[in-house]
């Protein structure tokens, strides 16, 4: 006798000596791969793999312990007095088994998708969402597999069948999805990686930030005064995006001054290009350089480009510059243009 809503010969098949010895080697050859291979991804990447190496491990001893019990308390089953309650507790020891193994099952896959994208992106930042869906993907396949050909619940023809229930239930996550598919199009797309200082326009609203992750929700952006902005996946889709961290393309900075119209324009452009030459986050290429962008019968107006190995030292870097520029103009002796007034007399004023 045993509970009839528990298949116990199928979940014994499933929790053989074979499925755990399986389980172990993978885990083990994912370690010796991470040693081998990742030694040089970063400290944040070392800590995230070492946890869920732990975890894992974790559930795996955890998922071995309980299948050896209910497998010893199974053979002693039929050979006590009260055979009935040893085989119902081993029948349910055999249903908490199969369950973390499963679980065990799924971390271990993580691990493995986390390995391939470090290998693959090794000075890149990998967002969480490519290994959420694929650990939302393998999850539902798996239960699915499990309900249908261990416990004969096919779940695909119960939702089909269920039109309301689809309904409902397709309202009710209509944001949710919503902002999980932009999710999925930003990475088949990719404007921009992790690591990567971008700027957001929709309508009047303006977000500027470095990007720290990708959810299956939303995408973290770091802002200068380093305050968290969480901006929803569905949004990012329809925004005007600046990539500011484009490795071809670095972005262009500018300092404009104006000098009084009889200044010698070389010396001032001499004396602009002095003041960033030492600048340890100005980029040697492309070179820094000046252009004249106006002219009046008061002023030069001159500015000096540049550009940076981190945008997001825009603000630091552009004091020092401007403090380097102002030092090297006193020391070259030149005078910035002031603000002017011009006082016309009309003909009423004359007496």
């Amino acid at each position: 006798m045993k509970d009839q809503w528990i298949p116990l010969e199928k979940i014994q098949y499933l929790i053989q000596l074979e499925s755990f010895a399986l389980l172990w080697v993978l885990l083990i050859i994912a370690f010796i791969f991470y040693k081998i291979l990742l030694k040089k991804i970063t400290d944040k990447r070392h800590a995230n793999l070492r946890q869920r190496f732990g975890r894992t491990l974790i559930y795996l001893i955890i998922t071995t312990l309980i299948s050896v019990l209910h497998w010893v308390m199974f053979e002693n089953a039929y050979q006590a007095s009260n055979e009935y309650h040893l085989v119902k507790i081993a029948s349910y020891l055999s249903l908490f088994a199969l369950t973390f193994e499963v679980i065990s099952s799924i971390k271990l896959a993580q691990i493995y998708v986390y390995l391939y994208l470090f290998l693959m992106n090794m000075s890149v930042g990998v967002p969480r969402l490519i290994a959420n869906i694929f650990t939302l993907v393998f999850s539902l396949v798996i239960v699915s597999w499990l309900a249908a050909d261990v416990f004969g619940f096919h779940l695909a023809a119960v939702l089909a069948t269920s039109a309301v229930f689809s309904l409902v239930l397709g309202l009710a996550l209509q944001d949710t999805l919503g902002n999980l598919f932009s999710g999925v199009a930003l990475q088949i797309d990719r404007p921009f990686n992790i690591g990567d200082w971008i700027e957001m326009h929709s309508g009047s609203e303006k977000w500027t930030g470095q990007v720290q992750e990708i959810s299956w929700r939303a995408t973290t952006l770091l802002g200068f005064a380093d305050e968290l902005i969480l901006i929803p996946n569905r949004i990012i889709a329809q925004c005007q995006l600046l990539n500011f961290s484009h490795l071809q393309k670095p972005a262009r900075l500018n300092q404009m001054f104006r000098f009084h119209f009889d200044v010698s324009i070389d010396n001032a452009r001499k004396a602009l290009l002095e003041g960033i030459a030492n600048v340890p986050e100005i980029l040697e290429d492309p070179a820094p350089r000046t252009l004249i962008t106006e002219v009046t019968e008061s002023w030069i107006t001159i500015k000096v480009f540049y550009s940076l190995k981190d945008y997001g030292t825009r603000y630091r870097t552009g004091d020092i510059v401007i403090s380097q520029i102002l030092d090297r103009i006193r020391w070259h002796k030149l005078t910035l243009a002031g603000p002017t007034l011009n006082l016309v007399r009309s003909k009423t004023d004359e007496i």
